[in-house]
This record gives structure tokens, sequence and C-alpha cells, in this order.
């Protein structure tokens, strides 16, 4: 488990590092630009704390205690618009925050922390703060502050990719607390390499230019347009996928990604959460341009959530799970042999968009002109139905 820098298989969850009770662990950034961890010989005893909560470790998830047989499927919508405006999809996240707040839980999710530039996780009972949370954060989030805080228990609802939610409820369930804690993972395609994010903030911000706020999935042409949306100190940069956004093109386009992230166990139902959400399009729901989110409720608690914000906060409505699953990834990914190139150019400091047009640019050539038609078509008809 020692990096020390070096390229290692982990999945950077960071639920080691707390669950360690001689503090021998640490989180640091590996060559590739993910989150790895270190021990410290001098205070490493041997009591294997950490080969117990690691979930890649496991070659099977670990499911909840009290997992139903059947998965319930819903289609989710939050009825304030705003809110639904801000959020990646229907805004079914913070319609779940808030009421399991008004059950006594303190929330823990992700925000964006400009001073450090990377994501990572906090705890708050604040709603008002748990709105840092919303939009989704396509990064790998730094968890040690954020987990610890569930070492006082009390009662917590930990949102967090599918991965971190296995290590998280293996530690819970050594520690005999899983029953106080509600987790919601996320359907998810992978988590790209800071390298990545830092060339991408570098060639975009001009001389004394500070990031503010990063928007990652901007909707302002439309929720199916990834739009990216860099608010600075001194100008707004807008900029959507199909006008070859060098962020979103390689992250989606799958070639800076984690190395564990290419043979994910955690594909459709596979979940040791509570709830999985996830964007909820195609079929008929491929017009939507505001938003749905497709929820799975795994437990008996799950469906308690759904229940709860069903009517008051959300218009909920019964699903078959393969429609909810329809526009997520089912099968393994294959890595680009450029994988490595890009991530040393990165490294190096090399120009993005010469990396860009070396590496990636060829792929998304032979797509390129169709996906620009197609979605200038569907941003035309977004700004027609809302104007």
């Amino acid at each position: 488990m020692v990096d020390n820098g070096k390229n290692v298989s982990c999945y950077g969850c960071g639920v080691c590092a707390v669950a360690c009770p001689y503090k021998a662990i640490g989180m640091i950034q590996s060559q590739e630009g993910f989150w790895v961890p270190e021990i410290d010989p001098n205070l490493c005893i041997g009591c294997n704390v950490c080969d117990k909560v690691c979930a890649y470790l496991s070659h099977e998830c670990t499911f909840p205690i009290h997992r139903q047989e059947h998965v319930g499927a819903y289609a989710v919508v939050n009825k304030n618009e705003k809110i639904r405006q801000i959020s990646t999809s229907g805004g079914a996240g913070y319609a779940i925050a808030t009421y399991l707040r008004q059950q006594g839980y303190t929330l823990v999710g992700v925000k964006y922390d400009e001073s450090r530039g990377i994501a990572c996780h906090f705890a708050t009972d604040s709603l008002e703060e748990f709105r840092e949370t919303m939009n989704s954060k396509y990064l790998p989030s730094y968890t040690v502050d954020g987990f610890s805080t569930l070492l006082d228990g009390k009662k917590y609802a930990v949102f967090g990719t599918p991965c971190q939610i296995d290590s998280l409820r293996r530690w819970m369930r050594l520690r005999r607390n899983e029953e106080k804690i509600v987790f919601i993972d996320l359907f998810c395609h992978g988590v790209p390499s800071y390298l990545h994010w830092q060339a991408y903030l570098k060639h975009h911000l001009r001389g004394g230019e500070q990031l503010i706020k990063p928007v990652f999935r901007d909707k302002r042409n439309g929720w199916h347009i990834y739009t990216m949306n860099l608010q600075t100190n001194k100008r707004i940069l807008v900029k959507p996928i199909y006008a070859n956004d060098y962020f979103q093109n390689i992250f989606l386009g799958n070639y800076s990604l984690n190395r564990v992230c290419y043979t994910c166990k955690y594909r459709g139902n596979k979940s040791a959460a509570d709830i999985r959400m996830g964007d909820l399009w195609g079929g008929k729901y491929a017009k939507n341009e505001t938003g749905i989110t497709g929820v799975l409720a795994f437990t008996p608690m799950g469906e308690e959530i759904i229940s709860g914000i069903s009517g008051k906060l959300c218009d909920v409505a019964v699903e078959k799970e393969e429609v909810v699953q329809a526009g997520q990834l089912h099968h393994d990914l294959v890595m680009p042999r450029s994988r490595a190139f890009l991530l040393d150019g990165f490294r190096q400091g090399k120009s993005l968009p010469w990396l860009y047009l070396r590496y990636v640019y060829k792929m998304w050539l032979k797509n390129l002109v169709p996906y620009k038609v197609k979605c200038l078509i569907k941003q035309l008809i977004y700004k027609c139905r809302i104007a």
C-alpha cells in the first residue's frame, strides 16, 4: 500500500487513512495525479485494519445487510426549478439531503476547494452550505477531512463514489456503526487525473486570474450538452463539449481516468449504498433538457427516503430498473494506449492543445462533425423552448 509517489492500483478512497488507529497513513497524489496512501513505517504496527476496510482488495462489492431482493427504481424531479437548474440532473440529491437533515442526519458531501484546487469531502449541518455539493465535481475527492467526522458516533448521510462508499461501509461495519449511516452513491464514469485538471486550468487562466468556482455541468445549453463553466475573479469562461473542450473531451474519452476505473466492479446495481443516483436520459426522456435523476433504492432505508421526498420535495415516478440504468456504463473500458503519454505530457507541463491534437483529436474527429451538428440542433431546440 506504500506509494511514495509511484503509480499503484488504488481507489484513492482514503478510508484506510481515517480508519488507521495509529494515524500511520496519509493520502498523497501519485505521479499520475490520483490520491494514494502513504504509510509511515515508524507508526505502523501491522494491525491490518487498513486491509480490512479496503474495498480494492476484495473481488466483490460489499452489499448492505438489509439489501432488498427487489431493487426499487424511480425517476425523480425536484419541484424547485432553481435547485434543478444548478443540479447535475434532476436535483434528487439535494432533496435527499433535505429530508435526511430533517431526520437529524449530518450531511457529508463533496465541494470544490478553490484555495487548494481540489474536490474534498466535508461535513455540515447546514443545508445552505450543502448547496456547495450541487453539480458534479469530476475530480477525485480528498476524503480524509470529511470522513474523519464519522468517528463521533452521530447519524450521518454520506454521498460518494461507489468505491468510496464500499470501503466506508466496511469500516462502519467493522466499528459496528453501520446502522447510523445512510450511504448514497452514484452511477460513476470514473475519475480523471489532477494532472489533467491542473493542465486545463493552466491553459485557461490568464496572469493573475483566480478560479472562483468551476461548474462542470452547466445547463445553459441544455442538459444533454456537457458545458464547462469556469468562473474567475475577472470573467466567466463557458465551453461546451462539442467545441473541443480540453477537459470534457479527454475525460469522457477515457484518456485520463484512474487505472482502476477501466475495470470497475460497481457497474449496474452492484453497490454498497442504500441509494444510487445518476442521469436518467434516453428513451422517453431523450428530449428532456432540464434534468431527471434516476434513482435505485437497494434497502428499506432507501425506500423510506424515496417516500420521504415524494410529493412535497419531488415528483417521483416508479420506473423499471433497466430504464434507470439505460444510459450508464455496463462494461469495462479499454485503456487508450495514449493515456500514459498524455499524463506524462501533463506532468512535464507540455502545451494542452498540442497534447490534445497529438493524442486525442484524431479519435474525436471521426465523430466530431455529426456529434457537433446533433448538439447544435439540441441547443437550438432548447433555447427556442425557453424563449
